[in-house]
């Protein structure tokens, strides 16, 4: 074999080898760098979706009722007012007609004693409230879905409440290069509609 012949051959596995191992160094490392990069993203998603939780318990403690329209709970945010509540347990003297005698009755007083706003009770004044609706990845363009109703346990009519954004939307810029390791049916969710939870479904 002439010597440039054997040259062209060992060059030639080399770059070979090159290639497989840049090959099988990718499989490796693709399901360590999705890893990461879903770890980041499910770590800011979720703190969103808990500022979406708090703003829904506040609406709740002034309406009775979960949103179920951003527009509604952002507008509520920046510019809504709840009142400041003190509550004292508290006894009374009741005639009981069972006993037929005059009884100690436990109740709890409630007083009003202000007002103050929802960005600055939930939040604080510098929170821009036009974000709740945003899943925070900055490259992509997705809302976060939401919903309201109630549900019946007991005879008793319960609001609830569900806010979600899918995998696929979390994921749909990278969804070409690690697309085999998302699970398209799966999606970050605060709260349900089907049960009191007020819990994410990653806890």
């Amino acid at each position: 074999m002439k010597k440039s012949t054997q040259t062209l051959l060992t060059v030639g596995l080399a770059l070979v080898a090159i290639v497989l191992g840049y090959w099988l160094f990718s499989i490796i490392n693709k399901p360590i760098e999705f890893e990461k990069i879903k770890s980041k993203r499910y770590a800011k998603v979720e703190m969103r979706l808990e500022e979406i939780r708090d703003a829904q318990q506040a609406y709740r403690q002034k309406y009775g009722k979960y949103s179920d329209d951003f527009d509604q709970l952002v507008g509520f945010v920046d510019t809504g007012m709840i009142d400041i509540v003190v509550r004292k347990d508290s006894s009374f003297m009741a005639y009981n007609k069972t006993f037929q005698q005059d009884m100690n009755r436990d109740t709890v007083i409630i007083r009003v004693i202000g007002r103050e706003s929802v960005k600055s009770s939930v939040f604080n004044s510098e929170f821009d409230a036009s974000k709740l609706r945003v899943v925070p990845i900055s490259t992509i363009d997705e809302q976060f879905e939401i919903g309201a109703g109630s549900i019946e346990r007991n005879g008793v009519s319960i609001p609830v409440f569900e806010v979600s954004v899918s995998n696929e939307a979390m994921f749909k810029d990278i969804m070409d290069v690690y697309g085999n390791f998302i699970d398209k049916s799966y999606k970050l969710q605060m709260g349900s509609l089907t049960e009191p939870s007020v819990s994410g479904n990653w806890k």
